[in-house]
């Protein structure tokens, strides 16, 4: 039987694709630079993902969600991912809301320990301040989930508009991590 191939699934949380988005794509095409790992990048807005409702009833009995959306397409990708990047911008010193509803509607993978022993990184990016906790919500998914965390870019812009060289330089380390714990886990 052929090994799966390795993967790593991206998840951008911004609504624009500036910043976050910016980092995440640098990371990705930095994984696949070094080696022959398929990479995915998931643009949120994108998708109709509706607001969790609660209903953890039925989360914890089928495994997946009655809500009828994009996030049930995301379930399996998600399961079948090695490692998983979060990115997004820093909204009131936290993540967007397009990766709070992918959080909160992860709940069926979790109560099925569906993404234990994955791979985790994660991107946040604020104009001032903020990108220090908002890293630390994104490490709780990951938590939850029993996902091992590797590596993190936390960058305030402060009186910059824009990501630069040396931000990208990051992201491309970051691509780098990912590749080498990646391969360490085979």
């Amino acid at each position: 039987m052929p090994k799966k191939a390795l993967s790593v699934l991206g998840f951008a949380g911004s609504p624009r694709k500036e910043n976050s988005f910016k980092l995440l794509e640098a990371t990705l095409k930095a994984i696949e630079a070094e080696n022959k790992i398929g990479t995915e990048l998931i643009h949120l807005k994108e998708l109709n993902i509706k607001h969790c409702n609660g209903c953890d009833e039925y989360c914890k009995k089928f495994g997946t969600c009655q809500l009828n959306d994009d996030m049930n397409a995301l379930y399996s990708k998600m399961k079948e991912a090695d490692v998983l990047v979060v990115s997004t911008p820093v909204y009131f010193w936290n993540v967007s809301a397009y990766i709070k509803d992918l959080f909160d509607r992860s709940l069926p993978l979790y109560y099925h320990g569906l993404l234990k022993g994955k791979l985790g990184a994660a991107i946040a990016v604020s104009r001032f301040d903020g990108q220090d906790r908002t890293l630390s919500s994104i490490s709780h998914f990951f938590q939850l989930h029993d996902i091992k965390q590797i590596g993190s870019i936390g960058i305030s812009l402060q009186k910059k508009d824009t990501i630069g060289v040396e931000e990208l330089e990051l992201a491309k380390t970051l691509g780098k991590q990912i590749v080498s714990h990646l391969l360490q886990s085979l």
